[in-house]
C-alpha cells in the first residue's frame, strides 16, 4: 500500500476548507456592513422626513438608498429603506418648539394630557 503521497491530499483538503471558511466570513463579514450602512442611513432619513416629509426621498438618494415607505404618526416619523437588498426601519420624532404649551395637565390625573393640535413644520 502506498502512503507516501496521502499526507499532500490531506493537506490540499484542509487548505480547501480554511479556504471555504475564510470566503463564508468574508460574506458574512460584508453582509453585517450593508446591514449597519442600511440602519444608519433609515437613521438619517427618519431625522431629515421627521423635520420635513420631502426631504426624506432626497436623503435616501444622496445615500444611494431607496426609500420604501414613510409614515407620519403626529410627531413621529417611521421609514423603512432599502440597501443593496438589505432593508432597514428607523423612527424619529420632531418636537416643534413650544410643543409643550399646547398640553394640559388637570389635577386629576397628573400623567396624562390632552392631545396637541397638528403643528406645521416651517
Amino acid at each position: 500500500m502506498e502512503e507516501r503521497g496521502s499526507i499532500s491530499v490531506l493537506g490540499v483538503g484542509i487548505l480547501a476548507v480554511i479556504g471555504m471558511a475564510i470566503l463564508l466570513l468574508g460574506q458574512l463579514g460584508a453582509d453585517a456592513v450593508r446591514r449597519a450602512r442600511a440602519t444608519a442611513i433609515a437613521d438619517a432619513v427618519a431625522m431629515a422626513a421627521a423635520a420635513d416629509p420631502q426631504a426624506a426621498s432626497t436623503t435616501a438618494a444622496a445615500n444611494r438608498a431607496t426609500l420604501v415607505s414613510v409614515v407620519q404618526d403626529g410627531f413621529e416619523t417611521e421609514v423603512v429603506v432599502s440597501l443593496d437588498g438589505s432593508l432597514a426601519t428607523a423612527r424619529a420624532e420632531f418636537r416643534p418648539p413650544g410643543w409643550w404649551r399646547c398640553q394640559s395637565f388637570p389635577t386629576s390625573d397628573p400623567v396624562h394630557f390632552g392631545a396637541c393640535p397638528s403643528t406645521p413644520v416651517r
